[in-house]
């Protein structure tokens, strides 16, 4: 009686692990292959020369550098000129400081300065000779208006239709009337112009010559100034420039 070997039948299971094994086997072989021949194949890339390009990496000494050395020949002429502060004047023109000398506010001289530039001396405007609002150069509150402005003469008060008298004698040189200051009657002697505002009744006209004391209105209303008592504003210009009247009144006390 016979026998025989039976060789035992894989799985289905260990073939396809055997497969798998030489699938990879194979595909890493290939990959060793071409890379091999891939470095035989390919030239190397050229070092870079810093002697070639010129170029210095980064933290490495420079050398065979040379720097030329100014001289005086190859040197821009400098300017040694220093400019001076009288290159240009520190002073206004002539003609722009007349102007602004012209124009400088009157209010500003000195009581003493303007006496003595008076050729006269003054009476008072009004027989009462009471003084409701001192001249002043600093600027003074005017209830009518509602605002502040320099008092540029000074107001003598009385009653209305009270005489107004010629502080100096001189001639008449304007009579006019607005809205602010109502009659206006200036009297011109020499370098001093005396000027009545507020009149009532005018009792001169233009180019009359009076005397010192004479009668030249009444007491009316000055519209500028009509919230104060009655009163005539009076006002004086010595060489044009206003000046206080109060110090060029003789025995004003």
């Amino acid at each position: 009686m016979s026998h025989y070997y039976s060789k035992p039948q894989k799985s289905r299971r260990e073939k396809i692990g055997f497969y798998t094994a030489f699938a990879i086997c194979l595909v890493a072989v290939c990959m060793a292959v071409y890379s091999t021949y891939n470095t035989v194949t390919q030239p190397q890339s050229k070092p870079v020369s810093t002697v070639e390009t010129g170029v210095v990496a980064v933290g490495e000494p420079v050398t065979n550098v040379t720097v030329p050395i100014p001289t005086a020949a190859t040197l821009p002429a400098l300017d040694n000129t220093i400019p001076t502060e009288t290159s240009e004047p520190d002073t206004l023109p002539s003609a722009t400081q007349e102007a602004t000398a012209a124009t400088e506010p009157t209010a500003r001289k000195d009581a003493l300065e303007t006496m003595l530039s008076a050729e006269v001396s003054l009476g008072l405007p009004t027989e009462s000779g009471h003084v409701l609002r001192e001249y002043s150069k600093d600027s003074v509150y005017f209830k009518t208006l509602n605002a502040w402005k320099p008092h540029t003469g000074a107001d003598f008060d009385g009653n209305l239709g009270d005489r107004v008298l010629a502080m100096t004698g001189g001639e008449v040189t304007k009579v006019t009337e607005d809205k602010l200051y109502g009659k206006t009657v200036e009297i011109t002697v020499n370098n001093v112009t005396t000027g009545y505002s507020g009149l009532g009744e005018v009792s001169v006209k233009q180019g009359d010559k009076v005397k010192r004391g004479e009668k030249i209105g009444t007491i009316g209303a000055v519209p500028v100034e009509a919230d104060e008592k009655n009163h005539v504003h009076v006002y004086v210009r010595v060489s044009g420039n206003y000046a206080d009247p109060l110090s060029l009144i003789e025995n004003k006390d």
